[in-house]
C-alpha cells in the first residue's frame, strides 16, 4: 500500500522530465535533418516593447486555398505542402487534413476560413536575438523589409514541424550582417 504513491510520484518526475526533453529533441532534430526552406517575409507590425527583444517574422503568404469539398474550420490544423519556385522561395501548393505521403510539409493552424481560402498561422513569428544587439537588429530589419528583395526567413521543416533557422538578405545570413554592423 505505501509503494503506490511512490510509484505514482515517480511517475510523475519521469513525465515532468520527457515531455520537455521530447519536444527539445524533435526541435534539434527539425534543425539538423530538415529540409531547408526560404520564406519572403512581410512587413511585421511595430515592436511590442512587453514580449522582450525578438524580430516579428512574417511570412509573406497568409493564406492558402482550401480544396474543392474540403470542410475546415478556425483553429483546425492542417497539413501544407511546401513548393519551391524558380526563385527558390517556398510557397504553399497544397492543404490537406491528412499528412501528405511524400515532399515537404509543415502542420498549420488555420485562422479566418472564407469561400475556398483560409487564413494562416505559422508555427513561428519570433527570432529572438541577443539583448544587446536588439537595437542595431530592430533597425536593419526595418530597413530592408519593405525592400524589392525583402528579408527571407529560413526554415528547417521535417515531418511537418518548422523551425526558423535563421534570416537572410541578398543570400547573407543575418548573424553575418548584423556583425559587421555592430563592428
Amino acid at each position: 500500500m505505501k509503494t503506490l504513491p511512490l510509484f505514482i510520484f515517480g511517475l510523475a518526475a519521469i513525465a515532468q522530465w520527457a515531455v520537455p526533453l521530447a519536444q527539445i529533441r524533435a526541435h534539434e532534430q527539425t534543425l539538423a535533418q530538415g529540409t531547408l526552406i526560404k520564406l519572403k517575409c512581410a512587413a511585421p507590425d511595430p515592436y511590442d516593447p512587453l514580449r522582450g527583444r525578438f524580430l516579428a517574422v512574417r511570412p509573406e503568404q497568409r493564406d492558402a486555398t482550401l480544396p474543392e469539398g474540403m470542410k475546415v474550420e478556425r483553429g483546425m490544423h492542417v497539413f501544407a505542402t511546401l513548393t519551391t519556385g524558380a526563385d527558390g522561395l517556398a510557397t504553399i501548393t497544397h492543404v490537406s487534413l491528412t499528412p501528405p505521403a511524400s515532399g515537404d510539409f509543415i502542420r498549420l493552424k488555420t485562422g479566418y476560413v472564407y469561400d475556398r481560402k483560409a487564413t494562416i498561422q505559422w508555427p513561428f513569428d519570433r527570432f529572438y536575438i541577443n539583448e544587446k544587439l536588439a537595437p542595431e537588429a530592430d533597425k536593419w530589419f526595418a530597413e530592408n523589409i519593405r525592400g524589392t528583395k525583402g528579408i527571407i526567413a529560413e526554415v528547417r521543416v521535417l515531418d511537418g514541424h518548422a523551425v526558423l533557422a535563421d534570416l537572410s538578405l541578398d543570400g547573407r545570413p543575418f548573424r553575418e550582417i548584423l556583425k559587421e554592423r555592430v563592428k
